[in-house]
C-alpha cells in the first residue's frame, strides 16, 4: 500500500486538493480505488455539471480521444453549455426557496420566472459568488423588474432571514437559539436576534393583495426598524453571526454591512460553506455533512481539504466554475465507485465515487432525451414550448406526478434535505405505470421507432441502445441475452420497446456511478 502511496505522492505534487486527500487515506491506510474508465467518467461527469446525458456520438468520440487532457477539456466544454447554468440555477432556486405552490393565488409564476431566470443567467455568465449573493440579501425595488426581490417573497419573517441566510450562505443551523442558547454550538438568543436585526429595516408596499403573500410587492429600506431581545428586552444593534455588532450610521442600510461581512475572503464560513456545497454536489456527501449543518460537535471530515478549497475559491475572487473545475479534475472525482477490499466501508475518505440515483428532474430529462420524445409540461394556463426540460421549470409548482414520487422539493426550506433521493416502492411503481414513460415508449416518433425502422442488424442496434442509454457499449453476455430475446419478438417495435423499457429501470440508468 505504501508504494502506492509514494507514487500518488510524486503524482500529486503541487496540487493542495489531492494531497489532502492523500494525506488522510495514508493516515487512516485506506487504499483509494482505480481510477474509472472513460465510458464512466463522461456520463458522470456530465450528468453532474449539465444534468445531461452524452450522447452515443459523444461517448465514442471521448473514449476514441487520446490526448492526456481530454477530462480537463471535457470539463470546460460542459461548464460552457447552457444545460450547465440551467441545472445550477434549479439547485440555487430550491436553496432560494423560489416557489410557486402553495398560495391562495395563480399570479405566482412571472415573478418565479424572473427570478429563476436571472439565476440562470448570472451562473451562465459567471457571476463572482460573493456579488450574487450580496445582489439578493441587498435587493430594493419592485419585484416585477428586479429579480433578486423576489427572494423577499418567501423569505419575509425575521425567522425566516435568520434562518435562510445562514444556513443557505454560512451553513449554520441556528434554529434552536431563537428560543433558548444551542445546545450543541456557541449560538444564543442574543446572536439570533442580533442577526434577524440586520432585516429590521426591510420594508414592503404596493403588490396584489395575496391572502397569504403579497406578490409583485416593492422592497425598500424603512427609516427605522428594532429588535428586542426576547428575554432581556434589550434593544440589539445589527451583527453578523459570532462577531461585534457594526458601526452603523442612522443613513446605513445594515444589510450592505452584512454582506460586506460575509463576503470577505477571511470570513470563516462563506466561502468554506459553497466549497462545502459544491463538493457535497459532486460526491454526495459533504466535507462537512449535512451541508449546512456546522457545528462543533459536527466537524469536517478532511478539515485541510475544506481549507484547500475555501482558499483557492475565495482566491479565485469567489469564481464558481474555477471551484467546479478543480473539484472535478480531482483525484477523487476520477475514481471507479467499485471497492477495493480496504474501501469497501468508507464512506467519508472519498477513497471512492460514491453512487446516487439522479435527481428527479435529471432523471426525467434523460428518460425524455434516450427516447427522444420531450416530456410536455403544463404551464397554468396553456403549457410551457415544446422541447422545454424539466431543469428548465421555473419552480416546483408544474403538475408532473413523476417529478413528486421522486423526490421534488417543496421549496419551504433553505435546506437541500427537502430534496429527497431514497428509494421508495411509488418510484419503482412509477417507473411500471407511469403514463408519460409509456407514453413515450409507444411514440411514432422517437428513438424506439428509429430502431425498429432502421434495417439495420440486431447487433448494431444493441449497441446503440446501450451507448444512448448507459454510456457505454453492452458486454458479450448483455449482447448475446438482447439478440437472443430481439429475435423471438415478431413486433420489431415492440421487441425493442421492451428492451429499453427494462433498461431504463436499472439501477444503472437510474444512477450517476
Amino acid at each position: 500500500m505504501e508504494s502506492r502511496f509514494k507514487q500518488l505522492d510524486a503524482e500529486f505534487a503541487g496540487n493542495a486538493i489531492n494531497q489532502a486527500l492523500l494525506r488522510q487515506w495514508r493516515q487512516l491506510q485506506i487504499q483509494p480505488s482505480e481510477v474509472c474508465d472513460d465510458e464512466t467518467f463522461i456520463r458522470r461527469v456530465s450528468l453532474d455539471i449539465s444534468g445531461t446525458l452524452p450522447t452515443a456520438e459523444q461517448v465514442t468520440a471521448f473514449v476514441n480521444d487520446t490526448t492526456s487532457d481530454k477530462r480537463a477539456r471535457l470539463i470546460d466544454r460542459l461548464l460552457d453549455t447552457p444545460e450547465y447554468a440551467s441545472y445550477f440555477a434549479q439547485k440555487w432556486a430550491d436553496i432560494l426557496q423560489n416557489r410557486g405552490k402553495g398560495y391562495s393565488t395563480s399570479k405566482q409564476r412571472p415573478g418565479t420566472a424572473l427570478f429563476a431566470n436571472w439565476i440562470r443567467d448570472s451562473l451562465l455568465q459567471n457571476k463572482p459568488y460573493d456579488q450574487f449573493v450580496t445582489e439578493i440579501l441587498t435587493a430594493t425595488g419592485s419585484q416585477a423588474v428586479n429579480p433578486p426581490t423576489v427572494w423577499y417573497r418567501s423569505v419575509r419573517t425575521p425567522s425566516n432571514y435568520v434562518e435562510s441566510v445562514a444556513q443557505a450562505f454560512l451553513g449554520v443551523r441556528i434554529q434552536c437559539a431563537q428560543c433558548h442558547h444551542h445546545p450543541a454550538d456557541r449560538w444564543s438568543q442574543a446572536d439570533y436576534f442580533g442577526f434577524a436585526a440586520n432585516f429590521a429595516r426591510v420594508g414592503r408596499k404596493t403588490g396584489f393583495a395575496d391572502a397569504e403573500v403579497p406578490t409583485a410587492e416593492v422592497i425598500y429600506v424603512k427609516d427605522e426598524g428594532d429588535v428586542f431581545h426576547p428575554r432581556t428586552g434589550e434593544l440589539l444593534k445589527p451583527k453578523p453571526l459570532g462577531d461585534d455588532a457594526f458601526n452603523l450610521s442612522v443613513f446605513d442600510d445594515p444589510r450592505i454591512a452584512l454582506s460586506r461581512w460575509m463576503t470577505q475572503p477571511d470570513n470563516p464560513y462563506f466561502a468554506s460553506t459553497m466549497a462545502n456545497r459544491m463538493w457535497s454536489h459532486f460526491f454526495s456527501r459533504g466535507i462537512i455533512h449535512p451541508v449546512d449543518d456546522r457545528r462543533s460537535t459536527n466537524p469536517p471530515s478532511n478539515p485541510e481539504l475544506l481549507d484547500a478549497l475555501a482558499e483557492s475559491f475565495a482566491n479565485s475572487g469567489f469564481d464558481i466554475k474555477h471551484l467546479i473545475r478543480i473539484i472535478c479534475n480531482s483525484h477523487a472525482y476520477q475514481l471507479d465507485s467499485t471497492p477495493n477490499q480496504n474501501n469497501a466501508t468508507d464512506n467519508k475518505s472519498f477513497a471512492r465515487f460514491y453512487p446516487r440515483r439522479m435527481a428527479a428532474e435529471i432523471l426525467l430529462d434523460a428518460i425524455s432525451q434516450s427516447l427522444e420524445v420531450p416530456t410536455v409540461f403544463p404551464g397554468g394556463p396553456g403549457q410551457f414550448p415544446g422541447g422545454t426540460r424539466a431543469i428548465e421549470l421555473p419552480d416546483e409548482n408544474v403538475a408532473i406526478a413523476f417529478l413528486d414520487v421522486f423526490g421534488r422539493p417543496a421549496r419551504f426550506k433553505a435546506c437541500e434535505c427537502e430534496r429527497i433521493d431514497s428509494p421508495t416502492l411509488s418510484q419503482g411503481l412509477e417507473l411500471v405505470n407511469s403514463q408519460q414513460i409509456q407514453d413515450k415508449l409507444a411514440a411514432e416518433t422517437g428513438f424506439i421507432q428509429r430502431l425498429a425502422d432502421n434495417n439495420v442488424s440486431h447487433a448494431i442496434n444493441v449497441n446503440l441502445v446501450f451507448l444512448t442509454l448507459m454510456g457505454r457499449l453492452p458486454i458479450d453476455a448483455e449482447k448475446q441475452v438482447a439478440i437472443e430475446y430481439l429475435d423471438t419478438v415478431e413486433d420489431r417495435a415492440e421487441a425493442y420497446r421492451n428492451l429499453v423499457w427494462s433498461l431504463l429501470a436499472t439501477n444503472e440508468f437510474m444512477f450517476i456511478r
